[in-house]
């Protein structure tokens, strides 16, 4: 008998208390595994094109999952390829549009294919479609391909290596890489794949390798900050995290980071200026992919209710789902800086308090919600508890306070906007 995958009741408790653990999170990855399978059946059943480079893509997959069953495994989990396979199937579905014709947008099977042929090792014949002038295998790069348009172009596979007709140029993926106290996280850096989109902002073009470097010395600092101090969060990461996204810097002044709910372990972001700045990133964006995670497995609200509800972090109105992810977010962000406290230079005490006072705001909001289920009510008093756990934190009063003014002066914003 086929059951449904889902979480156990011990590891859904602990996820709702903002933890879980890395148990935890390789479930919800291998669920990721089984929802991606399921998508790609769907995607080659459905695709009306050209049957020869569908037969050979299923063929290459088939036989690289034979010989090397846990590199395809990862492979197929690759939070981009998660991104495809859902704008694809919006696509078949009639709910989604793209400039990208649907052939080359469903022929992208066929990199995905000539990737894992290449981690597997083994020879492949296939026939690929440039989607914005090149071929981009996941977790290797990108070929560029000198050729108009999305002609159909041979790409071969041997020993390893992936050749293509018409290529001019080859750009590897790059990683960014560090270890501090035991923990290492190990992650794609990625500025090639066509589907790392879907922000609120732009992703980056090809970064330079002075920049590359930037970014692999504040990622070593700011991991740092988290596996020294929050080691079990750093364990989750480690487990989870598979890619970071660089977006473009709309101004000279803001930080930026958005998760998107189709591609697990992976979140788009500018550069941070600090350390901390990138482990509060890291936290924040990994707590949404937790949740999105979860939320493919258990419905925590009725995805109908017409609710709107103030997020103490922004004065626009909010429906349930959103103040939901928001929350979660936000407990992450309260448990780092508590753990965070005794670091010299870090504004630990007040940037703890408040997020504390916005997730206090934003559950007693959950609280009074007709549109939780029976898991989102249990999931919601998980993250109660955790704040209970997190009121007995000593800062000192007019902290509190302070923390307590601003959260209420978003108030003042939100009812402001909501009387205009």
């Amino acid at each position: 008998m086929i059951r449904p995958l889902d979480l156990g009741a011990t590891q859904f408790t602990g996820l709702a208390g903002g933890y879980g653990g890395a148990a935890a999170v390789r479930a919800l990855a291998h669920a990721q595994l089984s929802k991606h399978l399921l998508l790609i059946k769907f995607v080659v059943a459905t695709w009306t094109g050209d049957p020869e480079p569908r037969d050979r893509a299923v063929d290459v997959l088939t036989r690289a999952q034979s010989a090397a069953p846990e590199v395809v495994a990862d492979l197929l989990t690759d939070p981009l390829v998660g991104a495809w396979l859902a704008r694809t199937t919006r696509r078949l579905r009639g709910a989604a549009r793209s400039a990208t014709p649907l052939d080359a947008e469903c022929n992208h099977l066929s990199t995905v294919a000539a990737a894992a042929a290449a981690l597997a090792g083994i020879d492949a014949d296939l026939i690929g479609q440039p989607i914005d002038g090149g071929l981009a295998l996941p977790r290797l790069g990108r070929v560029t391909v000198d050729r108009p348009g999305h002609p159909p172009v041979a790409v071969t596979v041997r020993a390893g290596r992936v050749d293509v007709a018409g290529a001019s140029g080859w750009a590897p993926v790059r990683r960014l890489t560090a270890t501090t106290a035991g923990q290492r996280l190990d992650v794609v850096l990625d500025d090639l794949d066509p589907y790392r989109g879907g922000h609120h902002a732009p992703p980056a073009d090809r970064l330079g390798e002075a920049d590359v470097r930037r970014w692999q010395e504040v990622f070593a600092a700011g991991w740092a900050l988290i596996a020294a101090h929050d080691p079990d969060r750093a364990g989750e990461l480690a487990a989870g995290l598979r890619t970071l996204v660089p977006l473009a810097r709309l101004d000279a002044h803001s930080a930026r980071s958005a998760t998107i709910r189709d591609a697990f372990g992976a979140f788009g972001l500018t550069r941070p200026a600090t350390a901390a700045e990138f482990a509060v990133m890291l936290v924040h964006e990994f707590q949404h992919s937790k949740l999105s995670g979860v939320l493919d497995l258990r419905r925590l609200t009725d995805p109908g209710a017409a609710e709107l509800h103030f997020a103490p972090w922004r004065t626009d109105p909010r429906p349930v789902g959103g103040l939901f992810q928001g929350v979660y977010a936000f407990l992450g962000i309260a448990q780092l800086w508590a753990r965070l406290a005794g670091v010299p230079g870090l504004p630990a005490q007040p940037e703890f308090a408040l997020a504390r006072e916005q997730v206090r705001w934003g559950l007693d909001s959950l609280a009074g919600s007709a549109a939780l289920t029976a898991d989102g009510r249990r999931f919601a008093a998980g993250m109660r508890a955790a704040l209970d756990e997190l009121a007995a934190v000593p800062v000192p009063a007019e902290t509190a306070r302070e923390a307590e003014e601003k959260v209420r002066e978003v108030h003042a914003g939100w009812q402001e906007r909501l009387r205009s």
